[in-house]
C-alpha cells in the first residue's frame, strides 16, 4: 500500500507543477504560435535582415528587371530621315536604341546631331526617358532584335537580363 502512495503522491506533484504558470506574460507570442493579432502579414515572425544593402540590391538593377519594348518610340525613331529600322527597348529612366541607318555606310560612330534627333523622338513619345542610349553596331542591333522578340513572345526578362545589362555596358560603358 505504501508503494501506491507514493506513486500517487508522484502523480499529483507532476499534474500540479505542470499546469503551474511560469509566472511571464505572452511567452508563448514568442514562439509565433499566436498570429491571429499580428498586422504584418509580409513578415510574420517579424524577422528584419541585418545583412548590410539587403533591401537596396533592387535597385542596384538599374531597372534591368523591368524591360520593355516600345514599338511607339521605335515608330517615331524611324520616321526621322537617316534612320532605315530601330529597336527600343525601354528599362526604368532609360532607352536603347538600336538603329540601323539608310546610308548604309557601316559607321560605328553615330553623329551627335542624329544622337539629339533620335532622343528628342523618344523623349517625345516616352518622357519618363532620362537617358537615351543609340548604337549602330551590328551586334549590338542583332541582339537587340532578339531581346525585342522575346519580351514581346512574353519570355520572362530574367532569363536574359544579366546578358543584356552586359551587353549594354559593353556598348556603353560610360552609362554604369
Amino acid at each position: 500500500m505504501n508503494y501506491k502512495a507514493i506513486i500517487s503522491s508522484a502523480m499529483l506533484a507532476m499534474v500540479v507543477t505542470g499546469c503551474n504558470s511560469n509566472g511571464k506574460e505572452g511567452a508563448s507570442e514568442n514562439l509565433g504560435l499566436n498570429r491571429t493579432n499580428q498586422n504584418n502579414y509580409e513578415n510574420p515572425m517579424n524577422v528584419s535582415d541585418t545583412r548590410q544593402n539587403v533591401n537596396n540590391m533592387q535597385n542596384n538593377d538599374n531597372g534591368v528587371n523591368d524591360m520593355r519594348v516600345s514599338d511607339d518610340i521605335s515608330n517615331r525613331v524611324e520616321a526621322l530621315k537617316d534612320v532605315k529600322s530601330a529597336k527600343v527597348i525601354v528599362t526604368d529612366h532609360h532607352a536603347y536604341v538600336a538603329a540601323v541607318l539608310t546610308d548604309d555606310s557601316g559607321a560605328k560612330d553615330v553623329s551627335n546631331d542624329l544622337k539629339h534627333r533620335v532622343a528628342d523622338a523618344v523623349r517625345g513619345a516616352d518622357p519618363s526617358v532620362d537617358k537615351v542610349h543609340v548604337s549602330t553596331n551590328p551586334d549590338f542591333v542583332q541582339r537587340m532584335e532578339g531581346y525585342s522578340n522575346d519580351i514581346q513572345n512574353g519570355k520572362p526578362v530574367a532569363g536574359f537580363a544579366d546578358e543584356f545589362k552586359e551587353l549594354v555596358h559593353r556598348v556603353f560603358p560610360s552609362s554604369r
